[in-house]
């Protein structure tokens, strides 16, 4: 239950998560262009309205040689409306020595647009008034004597507060629609994770009941897609497993009855011949035929259950050859430290030199080495470490993997690598890892030790000669 708890909650958060992050997006997108839709308005409106005036001064306030102040002082008052922009006449100084306020300003004009006017273009600031805190937008643009050159600057100003207050109520009705649509998303990811959770809690159900051995079980198939198409394998599957539960039971009376026979035929005869008159040389030789014959067929019924066993338990084979016994390694923790990280497990690596060659199975070591590193991580607990450290000598190559796991307890240390052997450990898997794992360090003529106490860690020690001497027949028959 907690598991598909767990599904739902994920599928859910994700969900909300991605539509968040869309919507968030947009939302972005949306305010950045309301925003630039209204700035860019009051912007060209104090553009067209400066340059228009600044035209007007060039073109004809200029030409009858009045200095700038007078000719300013006419510009602003046959420009000054009751609106909302405030026109600042301003020297090359930067002060401001005319505007249609009739306050007298002393502080100077110091921001990007005056420059940029100064330079002979017009330019836009946007900022906070010195004076009252005010956020506004000015635009900038220069005036002109007769000979063209600039002889001071014309400043629109004006308040861009009501443009914020619009733009913030834009935000908030665009952040109700958002959350809204967040709800409509949350309440439709439920209702539609349901119709994945609820078929997964049937399957479930269906599969500890199979596995308690209730074959007849069948599940309804409530859609036609994934789902369904895994309701319909879990059905097969159980029918499959009933056929092959009545195949092992024949299979069992079968050979019971097979083996019953010549075992009988066997006996018979030779009680018979024991028994009977050993002068009578043709019956004794017809009993020892028959005899010979069902041993016979004994064996060959031996022969077939011994193929049909390796048939379904796999030879391991050997195949020799030099490799870097390092490089594996290497490789094989590259393997497991995403699964340490996910267990917050520190996984510590050393070496002796950066190759370390031996004669070997690189194919049977890696399992050695991934089998033991695997039982490492199960049984070492959250936030400990685990340390492995590969070095060699003159003729040996030694790998220590020790753990701060939780220990082999003394009634099981001496039994850890016996085939099918599972311990006291409810994780303990099906008891051949080890054993598999010594016999392969066994056919490379090295040991696998291990020393271990309960609660305090676990040492593997793998030792493994640089070289074997083996000739081609060893090579290629080598197995388990």
């Amino acid at each position: 239950m907690s598991v598909l708890k767990g599904i739902k909650r994920r599928w859910v958060v994700n969900y909300i998560l991605i539509i968040l992050l869309v919507m968030v997006v947009l939302e972005g997108l949306f305010m950045f262009f309301v925003r630039k839709y209204y700035y860019d308005s009051i912007k060209q409106s104090l553009t067209n309205r400066a340059i228009v005036v600044a035209g007007f001064y060039n073109k004809y306030i200029n030409v009858s040689m009045f200095d700038f102040k007078k000719d300013i002082e006419k510009i602003i008052e046959e420009y000054t409306f009751n609106d909302y922009a405030e026109i600042q006449a301003v020297d090359l100084d930067g002060n401001i020595i005319q505007n249609s306020s009739g306050f007298e300003r002393k502080e100077k004009v110091v921001t990007s647009d005056f420059y940029r006017a100064l330079r002979g273009f017009t330019g836009c600031w946007i900022g906070r008034d010195v004076n009252t805190d005010e956020k506004i937008m000015a635009v900038s643009t220069p005036l002109l004597d007769s000979e063209g050159k600039i002889v001071g600057v014309l400043r629109y100003v004006t308040s861009i507060e009501k443009a914020d207050s619009i733009i913030k109520k834009w935000f908030l009705m665009s952040l109700a629609v958002m959350m809204i649509v967040l709800i409509l998303m949350l309440i439709l990811s439920i209702i539609f994770t349901r119709t994945i959770i609820n078929p997964i809690k049937e399957i479930t159900k269906a599969s500890k009941d199979i596995a308690k051995g209730n074959l007849s079980i069948k599940i309804d198939k409530l859609y036609n897609d994934e789902i369904g198409e895994l309701a319909d394998t879990i059905n097969f599957m159980a029918s499959e497993l009933s056929k092959v539960q009545r195949m092992k039971n024949e299979f069992i009376s079968s050979i019971s009855h097979e083996l019953r026979t010549p075992l009988t035929s066997i006996k018979g005869w030779s009680e018979t011949i024991l028994t009977g008159d050993l002068d009578n040389k043709e019956e004794t030789k017809l009993g020892l035929e028959i005899i010979i014959k069902e041993t016979e067929r004994l064996t060959k019924m031996v022969e077939e259950l011994l193929d049909f066993s390796r048939f379904e338990s796999g030879r391991i084979y050997l195949n020799y050859d030099v490799i870097d016994i390092k490089k594996e390694l290497d490789e094989v923790i590259l393997i497991f430290e995403g699964k340490a990280k996910k267990k917050e497990i520190e996984l510590n690596y050393s070496y002796s030199s950066e190759s370390i060659l031996i004669n070997g199975d690189k194919n049977r070591l890696r399992q050695v080495f991934i089998n033991i590193l695997d039982n490492a991580i199960k049984f070492t607990d959250r936030g400990k470490k685990i340390f492995v450290d590969i070095y060699e000598d003159e003729n040996n190559v030694y790998i220590d993997f020790r753990d701060e796991g939780i220990g082999i307890s003394e009634k099981d240390i001496n039994k850890v690598k016996e085939k099918f052997y599972k311990g006291s450990s409810k994780k303990s898997g099906s008891g051949l890892g080890l054993a598999i794992s010594n016999e392969i360090i066994k056919l490379h003529g090295g040991a696998l030790n291990i020393e271990s106490q309960e609660g305090v860690g676990t040492l593997v020690k793998l030792i493994l000669p640089k070289d074997i001497c083996l000739d081609d027949s060893m090579r290629k028959s080598n197995k388990i």
